[in-house]
């Protein structure tokens, strides 16, 4: 088993600030159906509480508490990270992304490679395959992956999905390890969905009048949309389908089912949740979306940094998806 490859540490960080459900912010949500009927605001349900960056605070912050601790927690100093992945989203630049940031702040080693992945939401699941492959391949002794989201600065508030929007960071350090060991993946990509999710610069109507939105400088920001009629689509098809085709797959391979494994998975929305819950039928299911809300691509991250320590099953899966669109589910044996 010494040549096992898992995760060795876990970490995590959220801000201090709480948005409820009942903040004035999302009193100008719209509920405007599309030509089928479907209103956006109605598929995002299940969050209670999310957490958020003030003016002046920085993600980058939050992906260097997450990381120090999962590194702490592998028994590593920081100079023994060979390689760094993940992505911070939406980072301060187009290029650079703040993972850099994040690779001054822990103080890695001028020879740590760093390889931001920008797969949103899938950033995370990406970020291990890579690095496993990287290991297994023996280019890196131990890699540190850690992903945060800040996108409650970007979204549109007259917009459904940013009623479940968090922000926060979440960390693993992966390397030679007989716990939590890396057993297998399965992916998909379906690209014809793209174009359905977006995020870019885009206008907004007030009033009748067309304005690009901007930030406290006055400087055009990207915002996220869903498109009512591919990307609601995209929402009930790859979003309820996808992963329990891709997760029963996976486990098929090794002769599991849903009774062997607890499950963490992306978080868009409790709707999603509870169709693969029904589907999967996971002998456990851990999340934080009432507490922490939708985090994108830190998610996952968080979620298995916070539960990891009360998972009791020998099998986890972690399963996300992403705009693109593509889809990915790792299998983990915890021991």
């Amino acid at each position: 088993m010494k040549d096992s490859i898992g995760i060795l540490g876990f970490g995590y960080c959220v801000p201090s600030h709480i948005r409820t459900n009942g903040d004035p912010l999302f009193n100008n949500i719209k509920a405007t159906a599309n030509s089928q009927g479907i209103s956006e605001k109605s598929l995002f349900t299940g969050m209670n509480e999310r957490r958020y960056l003030k003016l002046g605070e920085r993600l980058e912050d939050l992906m260097v508490q997450a990381s120090q601790q999962a590194i702490v927690q592998a028994g590593l100093e920081p100079e023994q990270i060979n390689r760094l992945y993940g992505y911070a989203s939406v980072s301060e630049f187009i290029t650079p992304n703040a993972l850099y940031k994040v690779h001054a702040g822990l103080k890695l080693s001028t020879q740590t490679l760093v390889v931001p992945i920008n797969t949103d939401f899938g950033n995370f699941l990406t970020s291990i395959i890579q690095a496993w492959e990287a290991i297994a391949a023996g280019h890196c002794e131990n890699a540190l992956v850690v992903c945060g989201s800040h996108w409650t600065k970007f979204v549109d508030y007259t917009k459904g999905h940013s009623l479940s929007i968090g922000d926060g960071a979440g960390a693993v350090v992966i390397g030679r390890s007989s716990s939590f060991t890396l057993l297998d993946y399965e992916a998909e990509t379906l690209s014809y969905e793209y174009g359905a999710m977006t995020m870019q610069c885009r206008p907004s109507i007030h009033n009748g009048i067309h304005s690009i939105i901007v930030d406290e400088n006055n400087l055009p920001i990207p915002t996220y949309d869903i498109t009512p009629e591919a990307g609601i689509q995209s929402f009930l098809t790859l979003g309820m389908e996808g992963p329990p085709r891709i997760i029963k797959s996976l486990l098929e391979r090794h002769g599991l089912t849903g009774d062997h494994i607890a499950l963490i998975s992306h978080q868009a929305s409790r709707k999603l949740m509870d169709n693969w819950s029904q589907a999967i039928k996971p002998k456990e299911y851990f999340d934080t979306l009432e507490q922490f809300g939708n985090m994108l691509l830190a998610s996952i991250p968080v979620t298995l940094a916070y539960y990891f320590n009360k998972i009791t099953v020998e099998y986890i899966v972690l399963v996300g998806l992403g705009v693109g669109s593509h889809q990915s589910a790792v299998l983990i044996k915890r021991t």
